[in-house]
């Protein structure tokens, strides 16, 4: 017996039930095609070439070693840089 998925989005029943009407198809067949084209894409971005993992690994090593000089109360907060309406002071 097939094994079942729930899911409980109003938006994504009428998606897929509107694209199953355009293809002529069954929606669960559109489901299925549409989670295994993101898997492809998601699985052709994560694959590096040798020279993009060389770089990656060099990156990872800057970013550690400048980890260890951050201080503690430093923050992303550069509000006193603007005024009240959002310009350069």
């Amino acid at each position: 017996m097939p094994r079942q998925l729930n899911i409980r989005s109003d938006e994504a029943f009428e998606t897929a039930r509107r694209l199953a009407r355009l293809q002529g198809k069954p929606v669960t067949d559109v489901v299925v095609s549409a989670l295994r084209a993101y898997d492809a894409a998601l699985s052709a971005d994560a694959e590096l070439t040798a020279e993009q993992m060389v770089e990656f690994e060099a990156l990872r090593q800057i970013s550690r070693a400048a980890a260890k000089f951050a201080k503690s109360s430093a923050t992303s907060d550069h509000s006193d840089m603007y005024d009240a309406s959002g310009l350069p002071r």
